[in-house]
């Protein structure tokens, strides 16, 4: 299991930062993944869609995607959205 801390806003401005730790998680795509997201603050349309890319390279591969942590703005993003239907949350 490999635990991938997200913190801070994922907007436009911090959107690079994630994308790196999209490199971490290609290195172990059979594996459960947990995202750590008790520090996230707030996410935009473009951190949802690198969430999601994100859960179909690990799907694909045979993974687990976890998510934990989800502040309640955030997951009311997640519930806005349609993502809750998608991911595994702890």
């Amino acid at each position: 299991m490999k635990t991938i801390y997200i913190d801070g806003p994922l907007d436009a401005i911090h959107l690079e930062e994630i994308k790196d730790k999209l490199i971490e998680v290609k290195t172990c795509l059979g594996d459960v993944i947990v995202l750590d997201c008790t520090d996230m603050s707030y996410i935009c349309s473009s951190g949802l869609r690198v969430f999601l890319q994100m859960h179909k390279d690990v799907a694909a591969e045979g993974g687990k995607l976890i998510i934990k942590g989800l502040q309640p703005l955030v997951k009311n993003v997640f519930d806005m959205t349609g993502f809750s239907h998608i991911f595994n949350y702890e």
